[in-house]
């Protein structure tokens, strides 16, 4: 007699875990005092809960190298191994990450031109592209740096509470 056999039916499939941030896509819709509600335009729902900052990767530096992105960062060592040089990279991600003024998680918006860009050194937009899902930021992620050459840009919505840590650091 075995007492565990309805646990064991799935041991042969792999997890299905999603994840998934709709948190303020439901805030567009509902009613306003006064008004029918906000569906005039997705941006002016997100001025109500926070503000959309854009990061950019250069585009000389879209598809570029290890060696050719520690070389625009002004990091000139020439010698070591991949691995060597990958690590040097993903300090100096892990690092810029830590010092950038957002939370632990910000949504992934749809980038978009006039969404202010408040950081322009490639390396505030490697933190930002390597450690970004479609949708999520996560400062604790390992950094893709593969990933984040296939990006151009992403824009992160940032909640109202940092705003005012972002107003005072670029007013």
């Amino acid at each position: 007699m075995s007492e565990h056999g309805g646990l064991l039916h799935n041991m042969s499939a792999p997890p299905r875990s999603l994840v998934k941030y709709a948190g303020l896509s439901g805030l567009l819709d509902s009613p306003t005092p006064g008004a029918a509600g906000v569906k005039n335009s997705v941006m002016s729902g997100y001025r109500r809960h926070g503000r959309s900052v854009r990061f950019t990767l250069r585009e000389d530096l879209q598809g570029a190298t290890v060696l050719e992105l520690l070389h625009a960062l002004g990091d000139t060592t020439q010698d070591g191994t991949q691995s060597s040089v990958n690590r040097r990279l993903i300090t100096l991600i892990n690092r810029r990450a830590k010092t950038l003024p957002l939370p632990d998680g910000c949504a992934v918006i749809k980038s978009q031109e006039y969404h202010q860009v408040l950081w322009d050194d490639p390396l505030s937009a490697l933190a930002i592209l390597s450690k970004s899902t479609d949708n999520v930021w996560l400062r604790s992620k390992s950094p893709s740096i593969h990933l984040a050459l296939q990006r151009s840009s992403i824009s992160l919505l940032i909640p109202l509470a940092f705003v005012g840590l972002l107003l005072e650091q670029h007013p």
